[in-house]
């Protein structure tokens, strides 16, 4: 299957201390959010990218929106820059209340990008605001409502429509059904579901909740610390994570008595050595070349990788 979005050796960076701590750190001050990380996206698939909070997984679709700077690599759209894939990547905000300007309504909401883009003539404005309605499950008397008047489910509806308006390619959701009730929830991803085969979209889906990945996504890339660390199809991942941090997010991490204490600290960018694996201080397992460098993917399954020494077939520990 061909692909339609690239990340090539993605880098972004930020500050990782402020004030005078910066200042007496000087170059050591940055750190990659997103670290190298390669990812091919694929035409018309669903893909998961799953983490906790810090991990980098908001920042490397801002960075496929133009929304932060990259410090390295390349992101791109069917070979050319995502940067002139104009209206062609959207993305949808998990909280869409704060993403609605409150002082227009879902119609001015949803004609605005058509005006931007030229997606529709004046007289067929009204229409095509309707039809985008209809296609998210809205009725047209919710088109003069404000965002104020709307439950979470219609306001995410609603935002959905607006992305939908520029005819995107790609759309990114960003933790766009967190906020939800289980019951709305559930709707939700449905509807995404079926808007991927309605308009022809390509879905980078943004979840803390492999759960909830595991329901709509075809593969899951895990990053932890702006690091990728595995990626397959779902029901591979799902059946057989081989990461330490991806069983742990499913609950099935083996730990032992001598190293729980270890896997409650996290990864410092302002303390841990940056070459190391990220995942060192959590990690019941360990061993000499964890502390040396961050590990390469190893082949875990027919498309299914993981950045992880316990995977290299030369290692005693595989599987464990």
């Amino acid at each position: 299957m061909t692909a339609i979005l690239q990340f090539s050796d993605v880098v972004v960076s930020f500050s990782a201390r402020s004030g005078l701590m910066a200042r007496l750190a000087g170059a050591s001050n940055m750190f990659n959010a997103v670290d190298h990380v390669d990812l091919d996206i694929r035409k018309g698939e669903i893909v998961g990218i799953v983490g906790e909070s810090g991990s980098g997984k908001t920042t490397i679709c801002k960075a496929a929106l133009g929304l932060v700077d990259l410090a390295g690599g390349t992101i791109s759209v069917d070979g050319k820059p995502a940067s002139l894939a104009k209206g062609e990547l959207q993305m949808v905000f998990q909280d869409p209340l704060s993403s609605l300007n409150p002082r227009q309504t879902v119609n001015q909401a949803l004609a605005t990008p058509l005006r931007l883009h030229g997606r529709t003539s004046s007289g067929d404005l009204a229409a095509t605001v309707e039809r985008l309605l209809r296609d998210v499950g809205l009725g047209p008397q919710f088109g003069n409502r404000y965002p104020h008047e709307l439950s979470g489910g219609q306001l995410q509806r609603a935002a959905i429509a607006r992305a939908l308006a520029t005819n995107p390619r790609v759309l990114f959701a960003d933790e766009a059904v967190s906020k939800l009730d289980v019951s709305v929830r559930a709707q939700i991803l449905n509807l995404l579901k079926r808007l991927r085969d309605t308009y022809d979209l390509t879905i980078v889906f943004v979840t803390h909740d492999l759960h909830v990945a595991r329901f709509l996504c075809d593969r899951i890339a895990i990053m932890y610390f702006g690091k990728l660390v595995e990626l397959g199809a779902t029901r591979d991942v799902y059946s057989n994570p081989r990461h330490p941090y991806s069983q742990e997010l499913l609950g099935t991490l083996k730990q032992d008595s001598e190293t729980v204490l270890s896997t409650r600290d996290t990864y410092d960018p302002a303390r841990d050595d940056r070459a190391a694996c990220r995942y060192l201080n959590r990690c019941p397992h360990v061993m000499d070349q964890c502390r040396q460098r961050h590990p390469g993917f190893f082949q875990t399954g027919p498309g299914h990788v993981t950045a992880c020494y316990l995977c290299d077939e030369q290692q005693p520990g595989q599987g464990t």
